[in-house]
């Protein structure tokens, strides 16, 4: 095999088994602060509830407490897939 051929050969396929570390590394708030998590999606629900029954004449308050009820539903759901699961002992 030539230099040259043995050269791509190798440039080919030298990105397999090699993951870049950011990839490898990336969490964010709710992954880290679970409970955190939950009680700002809990804040922003109690919120969207406040603004619907304040604002129920105005369409950009009614939007706004939409769109707050479904980011912190959203939230809520990711946080309690985050909490650690607590393991059951067995005594015999």
């Amino acid at each position: 095999m030539s230099v040259r051929k043995h050269k791509r050969k190798t440039a080919k396929h030298s990105y397999k088994n090699h993951r870049s570390p950011k990839s490898v590394n990336q969490t964010g708030f709710v992954s880290h602060y679970p409970r955190s998590s939950m009680f700002a999606g809990v804040l922003l629900i109690v919120i969207s509830l406040f603004l619907l029954i304040i604002g129920m004449g105005s369409e950009a308050k009614f939007g706004l407490a939409m769109l707050s009820m479904a980011v912190g539903t959203i939230i809520i759901f990711f946080a309690n897939l985050a909490l650690p699961k607590k393991a059951i002992k067995m005594n015999k």
